[in-house]
């Protein structure tokens, strides 16, 4: 029998250059559809620019349109999963030293240090219907163009944009500074996410995760579908089916293979599980896959 990988969801983000800590990545179908649920090192806006995803952050689930945007502090459990094959978004991944470097200043002080600390908190969700929307949507496409382009001075833009978009958005937190109330309602299952996102390819009884989170198994239930809009097993499953996603286009693995990492003993259901929740089997994703890296060259 294959030894199992072990997984854990602390994704070590790629940004290739110390210097400049920022990265910018593309989600689209086929070549990555979506976010894993994984937390890293680093803040994190996202911003929908096709289609619809189910995003979560901490224990917080929304679904969000094109247009909307999403801010993620350090260390945060996140995720975002497609609702359709022709949702896209931009993920704005940079590295606190980007900002903060070196003797303070009092912007670093009074605002980037807290933010940091998780002293300042900044909502998660800017709807398009937020009256900072269009503003937060003005920085994050003119930081995403001069990034792409990489013109000269384009570190200067993009660094200038980013702290605009952060002024826009630390100015909301000190109107409405997102209560406890608002970010933690549904903090008591917070310890399953956790246990969920490095244990997904193993079994869990709704009374175990119960358990993790101090409650009893019909109220955790109740909890847990309202927090998340799934149950327990449908969760884990979009959890399974999105790993097994990302190792298919690995190329390391056999469907097979496959199934049985991400915590399926039986092939046969992996597939229909799969194709319940991208509307395509292993074999026919990757199939169309490869058939777009082909007329890419």
């Amino acid at each position: 029998m294959m030894k199992k990988v072990q997984f854990s969801k602390e994704e070590h983000t790629k940004i290739p250059d110390p210097a400049f800590p920022i990265n910018i990545f593309f989600i689209r179908h086929p070549d990555q559809s979506t976010i894993p649920l994984h937390w890293h090192n680093h803040f994190e806006w996202i911003y929908i620019t096709k289609g619809s995803f189910r995003v979560q952050v901490g224990a917080e689930f929304k679904d969000l349109t094109e247009g909307d945007i999403v801010f993620i502090n350090r260390e945060e459990l996140h995720s975002a999963f497609p609702n359709s094959n022709k949702s896209q978004l931009y993920a704005i991944v940079y590295n606190h030293t980007f900002l903060i470097d070196g003797e303070l200043d009092r912007v670093q002080r009074n605002y980037l240090v807290p933010l940091l600390n998780n002293e300042l908190k900044i909502p998660f969700f800017f709807e398009t219907s937020h009256y900072q929307s269009k503003e937060l949507q003005n920085c994050l496409e003119k930081m995403i163009d001069a990034f792409s382009e990489k013109t000269g001075g384009y570190e200067i833009l993009v660094k200038a944009y980013l702290l605009e978009a952060i002024a826009h958005a630390i100015r909301i937190a000190q109107v409405s500074p997102a209560t406890d109330k608002q970010i933690n309602k549904h903090a008591v299952i917070e310890p399953i996410l956790y246990h969920i996102s490095n244990h997904f390819d193993q079994s869990i009884s709704v009374k175990e995760a119960a358990e993790h989170c101090n409650l009893s198994p019909n109220y955790f239930c109740h909890v847990f579908k309202k927090a998340t809009g799934y149950t327990l097993k449908e969760y884990i499953n979009l959890v399974r089916i999105s790993e097994a996603e990302r190792l298919l286009y690995s190329n390391q693995y056999n469907i097979q293979q496959i199934a049985y990492l991400v915590g399926f003993s039986n092939s046969t259901y992996f597939g229909r599980t799969f194709k319940k929740f991208k509307q395509k089997t292993p074999s026919e994703v990757l199939r169309i896959y490869h058939e777009n890296k082909q007329d890419d060259r």
